[in-house]
């Protein structure tokens, strides 16, 4: 919109001088008159003691302008599109930078839930040492999660990652499942999966739930080496928990879920801590 002079009295409650809009925009003057010297977005008026004025609908001019800055549209580019806003090009270079903007808050999501995870992983680690006995019975919401099955792992074959997207690959951060029975029955390597947060929507593997209820833990503590080297240090630790429920009267109700909560920089000597949940009767 072109500015104009005008020897009106202006109603102050209708226009804005560029201070009053600049706030209103969250910006400078120094910005409004950049975008004012180069034709982009211009007062109303200008009154005849040489203030402008803009009017509150310019918000979201000025809106649409900082969106496609920010989206990558320079502002020599931005103005030949508001030459024409009905044209097609502004039309088209929207819908352009809509669908990126879809792309990269998938992305941002994604690094987002990864972040979350680490960061609850390092409060529950912190959260254990005021646990000296190392263990304890709380009450878990469900989680839902994807699932592979890796206990061809344990027999020798070779296991085809494939089947999980990268999406799920970038949620993993050591979480297993080990199946009730073959817990109970002495051989948890017979129905072991890895598994990795579900989003809402999308991802590969088998969906599972966790669900519910009253659940033992243990903090569990080993060295990188110990675990990087001994299949029998993996699973004794969860025979010992079975045994370790029976001598506390508790009768295990579901599968045994194990969490790492410690990262591993590369260290084999340092410990390695995770927390091994089960629910309960």
């Amino acid at each position: 919109m072109r500015s104009q002079e005008t020897s009106f009295e202006v109603p102050a409650s209708r226009y804005l001088r560029s201070g009053q809009f600049a706030a209103l925009c969250r910006t400078t003057k120094e910005t409004l008159r950049h975008y004012r010297d180069i034709g982009l977005i211009e007062p109303a008026f200008v009154s005849e003691s040489g203030y402008a004025y803009y009017s509150p609908l310019q918000l979201g001019d000025f809106m649409l302008v900082s969106a496609l800055q920010r989206a990558g549209s320079s502002l020599a580019d931005i103005g030949s599109y508001l030459q024409d806003p009905q044209g097609d090009q502004l039309e088209a270079i929207i819908a352009e930078h809509v669908e990126r903007l879809k792309v990269e808050c998938r992305a941002l999501r994604v690094q987002q839930r990864f972040l979350q995870k680490t960061l609850d992983r390092a409060r529950a680690l912190n959260g254990w040492r005021e646990v000296p006995e190392g263990w304890r019975i709380v009450e878990l919401p469900e989680e839902r999660f994807f699932e592979t099955d890796i206990s061809e792992l344990f027999a020798g074959d070779d296991l085809e990652l494939s089947m999980l997207d990268s999406g799920a690959m970038n949620q993993m951060q050591g979480s297993y499942r080990v199946g009730l029975q073959a817990l109970l029955d002495g051989h948890p390597e017979r129905d072991f999966h890895l598994c990795a947060a579900s989003a809402s929507s999308g991802g590969r593997g088998r969906r599972h739930v966790r669900p519910a209820g009253r659940y033992f833990q243990r903090l569990r503590c080993a060295s990188i080496d110990e675990l990087l080297t001994s299949e029998g240090t993996l699973f004794t630790a969860y025979l010992e928990l079975v045994d370790e429920l029976r001598e506390r009267g508790l009768e295990p109700l579901g599968d045994l879920y194990e969490q790492e909560l410690s990262l591993y920089t590369g260290d084999i000597a340092a410990a390695a801590y995770t927390e091994l949940s089960i629910r309960v009767g």
